[in-house]
Formats: C-alpha cells, structure tokens, sequence
C-alpha cells in the first residue's frame, strides 16, 4: 500500500505537468484598421501626447495603433485562455493556460487569415526556438527597504537636491510646472490624506491614475512602497503650517502626476513586465513627460524557470526592456532604478529595464556622494555603460504612509530623487528632445566621460547644465546683465563681462612663464603663454603673430638672450593686452660651503637640477635640492655638476682648521672650545685691551675649555694657536 501512495504521488506531479497553467505572450500579425486610426489621432492619443510629437517630430506609426478588437476577441473566446494584459506597442496579449492550449492559437484564423503571429512563453524552456538554461536559484522574498525615523530637518532633505545642483533649478522658478511624471510602483496608500501631500492635491496635481494589478481606479492602495517614492518628488511641509512639525520639499514640487499601479509586491510574476508596458503605453497616450519607475525584474521570479540569465540584461530581450525603449521613441524620458544586488555575490547585476539602451539608469550615493555597497553593477550583458548616473539613495529622505519624514535605503528613491530634477531640467529647456536631455545629464557626471561599472558617469550637474544652456529672455546675449543696463547686448556667448555687458579680462587670466638662457651664448631661452578663460587669442611677440586658447598654451622655444614685448588679442573683441619681458644671459653654477666637524652643508645659489655631487671624484649624491649635507673629512675635494654641463663645476676643498670656535660670549665662568678631532690641542693665550697678557694655557681635546672666573668684568682678546695658525677672538667678562 505504501508503494501504490508512493507512485500516485509520484505519477501525479508529471501528469499535472502537461495541463499546468502557463503564461505567455501571443503576439499578433497585424492591425487591419490602422489607416482609419491615423485618420482621426486623437483615438489614439491625446491632444498633449500629439503636441509633444509635433514638437520634436515624431511621427504616429503602427506601434500607436491599438490592437484589433476583433483579434483579442477571438483569444478571448479560445478554450482555456485568460487575458491578462494587452501592448498595442509590442501588438500582443499576456495570456494564461495551459501550453496545449496555447500552442493552439497558432492555428486560429479569423476569415480564413492566421492571426498570431509568435508565442513566447515566460517558461523559458517552452521556447523551443530560444532554448534557455533556467536558473537553479531558489525564489527569494523581495527585501524591504530599511526604515529609519531620525531627527530630520529641512537641511537633510536638501541635500538630495543640492548633490545634484538641483537647487539652481528651483531658484529660476523651474520646480516642475507644467511637467508631467507617472509614477510606474506597487502602490499609493495615504497618498490622498497624509499632510505632505495635501498641496498636490488641493492644487490638483494628481492627474488620475490606474491599478492595472486589481483592475481599479482606486489608485490609493497597494504597498507602502509608491507613496515613499512620490514623495521625493512631490512631498511638501513646511513647518509649522497646517500643523507641520517639519519641513520638507521633494525635487519637482509643482508637477502634475499620474499614480499607476504595476506592481504586486507580495509576488513576483511575469505578468509585472505587461502590466508595466500596458501602463507605459497609458502615459504616452495622456501626454505624460517622464516616467519614473523604481522596480525591476531578474532572476527573482516566483517561479524559477521564469528567471532571466545575465545575457537576457542587453536591454533588447526582456518584455519590458523593448517596451520602455518603445516608450523612449514616443518622446518620454525613462528613470529607472539600477537595483539593490550590489552586495549579492550571486547576481550584483542590474535588473530588467534598467538595461534598455535608452532608460536613464540611477545607482545610488550616500549623502556624501560615495557610492552605495548595495548599488548594482553594470555593464550589460551587451557591454553597455549602465547605470548612466547617481543620486543619493543611502539614507534618503522620504515621507512614509503614516506622514512621518524618515530616511531608506535603495535605488528605489535615487531614482525619483533624479527624476524630479530631471522634469524640472525639461521644463526649463522644452525644445530639447528626450535624447538631449538625456545626453546633458550624463556629461555633466563627475566622472564622465570616464565612469564605473557601479557608478556609471557619477553625479549629474544640473546647474552646469542650467548655466551652460539657458538664455533669458530678459537678457538676450546670456552675459548676466539684464538687456535694459546691458550696454554691449550682443556679446558672443561665453563672453566674460563686466557691470554694463561689455567685455572685460580679469588682469590675472594670462600666466607668462620666461626660462632665461641656459648657459652664456647658447640662445635657449624660453616664453610660455596660457590662459584661463575660453577664447582663441593671438600672441604679437616683437611683430611676430602667435595663436593660441585656454587649452592649447603657446610655447617658443631657443628664444636669444634681451627684451621682448607680448601684446594678446582676442578674435572677435576689441582687446588688446601688452606685456613686457626679458630673456637673462646664462650663468655659472655658484654657491657656498658650510663646514662643521663632520659635516659639509652645500648651498647653490644657481645652477639646474638635478645636481650630481662628487666627493674626491666619486658620485656620491643625485638631487634636485638647491641645498644638500655630505659627510666630509679634512682635505676632501666636493665638485658638484649641473644637469647642463655649459654651467660649470663647483668646487670646495676641506679645511677644518677654519673651524675652531668658542662659546658662550659673554662669559661668567668656562670658555668652551670647539674644535675638529684633526686638531689635538690649542694654545690659549688672554690679553688686555692694552695688550698685556693675563692667561696661558694649553687646551686638549679630552677637556676643551677654560676657567677665567678669577678675570675682572670688562673686555679681552683671546688667542688660540694651532697648527701654526693664530686665531684671535674678542671676549667679554661679566
């Protein structure tokens, strides 16, 4: 009995198997009705989805069409199929049932004409034509963002925007107005009765919004996760009002939102990616700017076959990934969380759709701009640069469903940090495409155009940006002074001015660096020229024309020894700038000896670096130090060379017997001598100022020194004989 269990349960798994419900993309052939549709656009979209194509020419296509009623009609009433969500985009239908079932479709014909064209199933191993090794990890429980109250002031939160010069942005009145930006999360509890977002809602900046996970207009449920994104953006309190404690502004305060729901946060299923696609497609339709999405999609999936491979990361495989890039060529701009698996040995990856060529990838930073461990690397599968940028995502501040500013971790809110700035970079350059704002704010990175396979390019500049692009139209030719007291208001761009507009030189932006002759009569004397501020300038040097610019100094070379007179102008400005120099002869090399007991301190006064120092013909010393010590005995010959041998040789020979001294002077009590160990003793004689002699004495070197306590107070001569060398020193008693 026990064997019979055994082989039913056994045999019941594998016979499940083959009617076991599948998930699958039915992607069809056509859209029969697509003239009609481009006939009357506005079926399609809407008026501000079709002014923003006309205004950076984008046509209408087949990819807008919607899918043909008919053909979802016909799936819809196939044996054993659900739909679960459409992509006019990608002319397909995420559908459910069994693989039999399925396959079947592939044989249905509405007026005799086939209509589907392909099947993917999210099994990998079904594909026959793309057969996929699945991943052998076991499914994971999706992580929560660590939540951390904290004493919070306005000054934290301000940090996210200052890190990206944001701040410049809302200073000229661009804080998101008119913008638009849907948000793609898991939901939007509280949203619609916190504090921090009463001003979005009294200003009606929520737009609308869809829960594609339950089929709702109620967009105000889901997990907590959305409304903390939402509020890096939209978050708003100032303390004190309307019985805020706190203060907190997000990054594009004065945008418009749409709110849709794509993700279900307790699972982690295929159906995710078409739902985000089908959501994407929503908020072209509705004319939406940028679409922020803090998710992403992997080797996650609750079920393990349905897992992706990091060579599925090129951006191109993934049903998301050629959605977004869809959405993309619609005009809109993607920000995308990079990931949280940086510190998964497993896969530290980026996820699905943060790998589409075109998505505006984030990793994230602390508050001090350092990278975050749990940030993913790129690059894709395909060697792609990914992420693109940072924003800070350790320690962000956010507002959570109770109302409280707290701060979490996670790409999840570098993203939006980012995407706020970026609408409200947009706003303040509207003729620009999705593609050059996008290209803007990865050359203004720190690290571009060099980057890390963790930070990307590093941490926009958007007031780089800003300042670099933006022309008010109080101030025509963009010098900073407005037209009405801008006397020169036709100054080329990146002109420097002074108070009136006009141009002016700061008197330090040329460094002239002269290199005098080398040696007597050679003529090698040098003139280097550079400057700070962009221009292209031109050198008369003693009537000779010379070009040069900021980055390409100019350098003249075996110039003759004697005055030269510079004069600088600039192409297309009236300056003119002269300067006067001189070329000195060549010299020697020269200097000076200090000799101690043991030790001879050299000293050049000229001569070029670096030096080779002999002592009795041997090399002893290479430096480039103007000042050096050797050890020397008495006789030694030091010879030091330059590293031009048309300076010459200098040469000290040594001599301790300039070295005998004494101390202290004045003296109380001992006269101490010093003197080299060459010498063995000295003769002491004292005189007075009349010449008398007082004292003699002989000195050795085991007791180098003399009692005069018994002299009078008043001034003597002292003199030391050695060697037959007399040394006279004068001395004062106290």
């Amino acid at each position: 009995m026990k064997n019979t269990i055994f082989i039913l349960l056994f045999l019941f798994p594998i016979s499940s198997a083959f009617s076991q419900v599948e998930d699958a993309w039915v992607y069809l052939k056509d859209k029969p009705n697509e003239a009609s549709f481009y006939a009357a656009p506005l079926t399609m979209l809407s008026q501000r989805s079709l002014n923003r194509r006309a205004r950076y020419n984008i046509a209408i296509d087949f990819k807008d069409v919607p899918i043909e009623s008919s053909y979802i009609s016909a799936i819809k009433n196939a044996s054993g199929i659900t739909i679960l969500a459409k992509s006019k985009w990608l002319n397909a239908l995420h559908i459910q049932g069994t693989k039999s079932n399925i396959d079947a479709l592939l044989n249905l014909e509405l007026a005799t004409f086939l209509i589907v064209d392909s099947i993917e199933y999210a099994n990998r191993r079904l594909n026959a034509s793309k057969p996929i090794i699945s991943s052998k990890r076991l499914p994971r429980t999706k992580k929560k963002q660590l939540e951390t109250t904290t004493g919070f002031t306005y000054g934290n939160a301000e940090n996210q925007l200052l890190m990206l010069g944001g701040t410049t942005l809302h200073q000229n009145d661009f804080t998101g107005f008119g913008m638009q930006i849907a948000i793609l999360d898991a939901g939007f509890p509280n949203v619609n009765t916190i504090l921090a977002f009463k001003r979005i809602i009294d200003n009606g900046q929520i737009l609308g919004g869809y829960d594609f996970v339950d089929r709702s207009t109620n967009i105000y449920g889901g997990d907590s996760h959305g409304t903390s994104v939402l509020s890096t953006i939209a978050g708003y309190l100032q303390d004190g009002v309307d019985g805020a404690t706190r203060s907190f502004v997000g990054t594009a305060p004065d945008a418009s939102f749409y709110l849709f729901r794509t993700e279900n946060a307790p699972v982690e299923v295929k159906l995710e990616e078409s739902l985000w696609v089908e959501a994407a497609e929503k908020a072209d339709s509705l004319g939406v700017d940028v679409i922020n999405t803090s998710l992403g999609y992997s080797v996650f999936f609750d079920n393990p076959e349905h897992n992706y491979t990091y060579s599925d990361m090129d951006g191109k495989t993934t049903f998301i990934s050629r959605g977004a890039e869809i959405a993309f060529s619609r005009g809109m701009i993607l920000v995308n969380a990079a990931g949280n698996e940086g510190n998964d040995t497993a896969w530290p990856n980026i996820n699905a759709p943060a790998d589409a060529p075109s998505v505006l990838t984030v990793g994230a930073v602390n508050a001090s701009g350092n990278i975050a461990s749990f940030s993913s690397f790129g690059p894709t599968s395909d060697d792609r640069i990914k992420p693109d940028v940072c924003a800070q995502g350790q320690a962000t501040s956010l507002i959570n469903t109770s109302g409280r500013v707290v701060t979490a971790n996670g790409t999840s809110f570098s993203s939006p940090v980012l995407a706020g700035v970026v609408a409200c970079l947009w706003q303040a350059f509207p003729d620009k495409t999705n593609a050059e704002i996008t290209q803007l704010i990865k050359e203004s990175a720190h690290l571009f155009p060099s980057f890390t396979n963790q930070e990307g390019y590093g941490i926009p500049n958007f007031k780089s940006i800003f300042e670099t692009n933006y022309v008010d139209d109080n101030d025509i030719d963009g010098d900073g002074i407005e037209n009405l007291v801008d006397s020169c208001p036709n100054s080329p761009k990146g002109t420097v001015v002074d108070e009136t507009g006009c141009f002016y030189m700061p008197s330090n932006n040329f460094i002239i660096e002269v290199i005098n002759e080398t040696c007597i009569d050679k003529n090698n004397g040098k003139i280097n020229i550079s400057a700070t501020i962009p221009y292209i300038y031109t050198a008369n040097i003693n009537g000779a024309n010379y070009s040069f610019t900021d980055e390409n100094a100019l350098a003249l070379t075996n110039l003759a020894v004697g005055p030269y007179e510079i004069c600088i102008s600039i192409e297309n400005q009236n300056f003119n700038q002269c300067f006067n120099v001189n070329i000195a002869k060549g010299e020697s090399v020269s200097g000076k000896v200090k000799v101690s007991s043991k030790f001879a301190l050299i000293t050049l006064n000229k001569g070029t670096p670096p030096f080779k120092v002999y002592l009795n013909g041997i090399e002893k010393i290479r430096t480039m130090n103007m000042a050096f010590e050797l050890p020397v005995k008495q006789g030694d010959l030091i010879e030091v060379k330059t590293n031009i041998s048309c300076e010459g040789v200098f040469s000290k020979e040594i001599n301790f017997e300039d070295l005998v001294s004494l101390y202290p002077n004045p003296i109380s009590t001992n006269v101490n001598f010093n003197f080299p160990t060459e010498i063995m003793g000295l003769n002491v004689t004292i005189y007075s100022v009349l010449g008398g002699v007082i004292f003699e004495r002989k000195i050795l070197k085991s007791n180098p020194k003399v009692d005069i306590s018994s002299l009078k107070k008043g001034l003597y001569f002292l003199q030391v004989k050695y060697n037959h060398e007399v040394k006279t020193f004068k001395i004062l008693k106290n």
